[in-house]
């Protein structure tokens, strides 16, 4: 048990109560991934927690308290059962006591297996048998808790895919008499699932599954024949949208930059010189050209930047007496020659290049 997970677990029953890790990242540590998230389950009311590990910092949603400490990111919540759910959201929440009563308010029986403190396994909703088995199965009545939350059903598809696992043949049957709950879930959790979805190497099958319940159309999201790069913007830049999706300004840009780059179906010292690295790494990686390449390319361009043309942009105004805007389309048309060879990158090449250009 690593020391800073066993402290923050310590604490808690040095206080008189229960403590377990539970959920993602006890299923991470049995598959042998890594994870930095951590969500404890404690017999110890808000109030208790509070005290605990300080007053100052607020209580997230429901009552759970979030630390972080060198290594990881806590969050500690109460063992509690949830009743009459709205908008994916209970209306009443009843703390508890009892550790495996906080268990069936969760959704899939992998989610459900604890450690305690000397990561000793708790293995009450037999998810340790379905994580052998390879199974994605529901606690409790799969028809009822996708009605609870619809976004458990997109969920499913992404352990399922991402894990290489099968759904068990009544998660199946409620998925496919619940899908169109899904049209109700905001564009934002939606894309939470599809960001993660996204990222994993084993994301076709993910989609394969969207298509075979029919989900796709809901999710405004299709795919043709991508390749797999381990970046978001990438993969987002390869996908067919017929919905909109809730990027970031930042990320807008740079999935049409990337795209842009891509349908050219090269990469040229133009392209180099204009776009960030980033972007043109990115797009190298869907047009399969090697880093190697890159470094080639930009190793042989005269200028990499504007700061390294050998004419400024005043003495460059004050030679041509244009104005700001048609000095810089004059600049652009210099460096284009520049990258392609046509042009010697020294002071008096280029003013005789300008001086041509203005007869």
């Amino acid at each position: 048990m690593n020391t800073e997970i066993k402290q923050v677990l310590e604490k808690i029953e040095n206080n008189g109560f229960e403590a377990y890790i539970v959920g993602g990242f006890v299923r991470d540590y049995l598959l042998c991934h890594e994870s930095s998230d951590i969500d404890i389950a404690t017999s110890a009311l808000p109030k208790d927690i509070q005290t605990m590990f300080g007053t100052s910092k607020r209580l997230g949603n429901y009552g759970s308290y979030n630390l972080k400490t060198n290594q990881f990111n806590f969050d500690i919540t109460t063992y509690r059962e949830e009743y009459d759910y709205c908008n994916r959201n209970p209306k009443k929440i009843v703390y508890t006591s009892n550790l495996l009563t906080d268990l069936h308010r969760r959704d899939f029986t992998m989610n459900a297996i604890c450690m305690d403190k000397n990561g000793k396994i708790i293995n009450m909703m037999g998810g340790v048998e379905d994580l052998e088995n390879r199974v994605i199965r529901m606690i409790g009545n799969p028809k009822k808790r996708l009605q609870e939350d619809p976004l458990r059903i997109l969920r499913a598809i992404r352990f399922a895919g991402t894990l290489d696992f099968t759904m068990d043949e009544e998660l199946k049957k409620a998925i496919l008499e619940e899908k169109e709950n899904v049209r109700n879930l905001t564009s934002y959790r939606i894309k939470k699932e599809l960001d993660a979805i996204l990222l994993s190497p084993n994301f076709k099958k993910c989609f394969a599954l969207l298509e075979e319940f029919g989900l796709q159309e809901m999710i405004g999201v299709y795919f043709q024949d991508p390749v797999y790069v381990n970046d978001l913007n990438g993969m987002w830049a390869q996908m067919i949208l017929t919905k909109e999706i809730p990027f970031t300004k930042n990320e807008k840009k740079q999935i049409e930059k990337i795209k842009e780059i891509v349908c050219e179906k090269q990469i040229t010292k133009q392209m180099i010189y204009q776009e960030s690295l980033y972007t043109i790494l990115v797009a190298a990686k869907i047009l399969e050209i090697e880093e190697e390449k890159i470094t080639s390319i930009i190793k042989e361009m005269p200028i990499q930047e504007r700061k390294e043309l050998a004419i400024s942009f005043k003495e460059l105004s004050a030679l041509t007496n244009t104005s700001p805007k048609e000095t810089k389309k004059i600049e652009e048309k210099l460096i284009a020659k520049i990258l392609e060879g046509t042009l010697k990158n020294d002071l008096e090449s280029i003013q005789k290049e300008i001086q041509k250009e203005m007869k």
